[in-house]
């Protein structure tokens, strides 16, 4: 990989804060649908679910991306994108699960059984991407030594995997029940291509990005609007998802290639795009702790009094402060003592944790330019979304 390559560009921090932006956006408006709407539709519920050809794609894109220059090295080099992200899968799925024993948090269901609780950990759950990403490295760097240059056909496969995807949730939901997050299987058959191709799309996406215009731009913007539409209206995901995800991937790299890096939104976004990780973990537990609160507090009557100004208002009124408070914590737990939470120790991954040497701020834009520094993506780089 030349110079060039190793490069940190401004345009890969700026997509994945986007990408966590939707994500938060994307739970805030499932919080509404699921806590608060009963059987009324929320303004954010069908925004966000057109949106999710470009969430998910987008960010594995650039992790599979960022992966080249690991891939071609062995194993036991990477332990940190393989070993090192499932121990903190590990964390913070064995932590989220303790909120069951809650009576309040599992909406009368009975508490998890032992058996359920294991399988949670052993298999993807709530927090599934963190789980996808060593899992999509491992098969990208077996894939790319068994297929050797003939690796990039088995894009064709994966895209016929990610499009039928949809029929294993019936095969896998009955594994694990409520008050346990659904078993994601079908989420990693959808987004393996993404990751994939990202590994085999770095020169493809250069050019695209060189080649862009605001008139292609207008025109993709279009043509994704005429292809989401029906997707909803006659619930088509398994026909368009593969195509639109392909649409959504050409509509970002002419966005990415137009908009101005140095300007105040775009530097803020880069600046919450280098520390995805807390953003993507502690998300899920503020939703959760809101929730449990709208519950007791007496809020729940008030907001469904309400549900036009509260399903307009309150999901993006939501997201940013929880994107704020989760960068907050995520680097008052990297200063400190509970750092091991965020990093898996060395003696696992053979290498030092990234510890943050400065106290914790609050997430804002930069004060100039993003400067150009070299990639070495761990997993707050590779870090996710839903």
């Amino acid at each position: 990989m030349n110079d060039a390559r190793r490069v940190k560009l401004p345009w890969v921090d700026f997509a994945k804060g986007l990408c966590m932006v939707l994500v938060v956006l994307f739970h805030s408006a499932l919080f509404m649908e699921t806590q608060v709407n009963g059987d009324v539709v929320g303004f954010w519920w069908p925004v966000s679910e057109a949106l999710s050809p470009i969430r998910m794609p987008l960010f594995f894109f650039i992790s599979g991306l960022l992966s080249v220059s690991a891939l071609g090295k062995g194993l036991g080099q990477s332990r940190q994108r393989t070993l090192g992200l499932y121990y903190v899968y590990l964390i913070w799925t064995f932590l989220f699960l303790m909120r069951l024993w809650l009576p309040l948090s599992r909406n009368g269901a009975p508490a998890p059984s032992a058996g359920d609780l294991v399988l949670s950990l052993l298999l993807p759950t709530s927090f599934w991407y963190l789980y996808a990403l060593p899992v999509f490295f491992v098969a990208a760097w077996l894939l790319r030594r068994a297929l050797g240059r003939f690796s990039a056909y088995a894009l064709i496969p994966l895209a016929l995997l990610s499009a039928l995807s949809p029929l294993l949730e019936p095969l896998t939901q009955p594994v694990i029940t409520a008050p346990l997050d659904a078993l994601k299987v079908p989420s990693l058959a959808t987004h393996f291509v993404w990751f994939y191709l990202g590994v085999h799309g770095r020169s493809l996406w250069d050019r695209l990005m060189a080649s862009a215009s605001y008139g292609r731009l207008a025109l993709a913007a279009a043509a994704y609007a005429a292809l989401v539409v029906p997707m909803m209206l006659f619930d088509l995901k398994l026909e368009l998802k593969v195509p639109l995800s392909c649409l959504a991937l050409f509509a970002m790299a002419q966005l990415v290639a137009l908009v101005r890096m140095d300007a105040r939104v775009p530097r803020w976004l880069q600046n919450l795009g280098s520390q995805t990780l807390p953003v993507y973990i502690f998300h899920i537990f503020l939703i959760s702790v809101i929730s449990a609160l709208v519950k007791v507090s007496g809020l729940l009557q008030l907001l469904q009094s309400n549900l036009p100004l509260s399903n307009a208002l309150l999901p993006p009124l939501m997201t940013i402060p929880i994107v704020v408070a989760t960068v907050w914590l995520g680097k008052l737990i990297r200063s400190g003592p509970l750092w091991w939470l965020l990093e898996a120790p060395p003696a696992l991954v053979g290498r030092k944790p990234a510890r943050t040497p400065v106290a914790a701020q609050v997430v804002g834009p930069p004060k100039g330019p993003a400067k150009a520094d070299p990639v070495q993506p761990g997993p707050a780089q590779a870090g996710p979304v839903s």
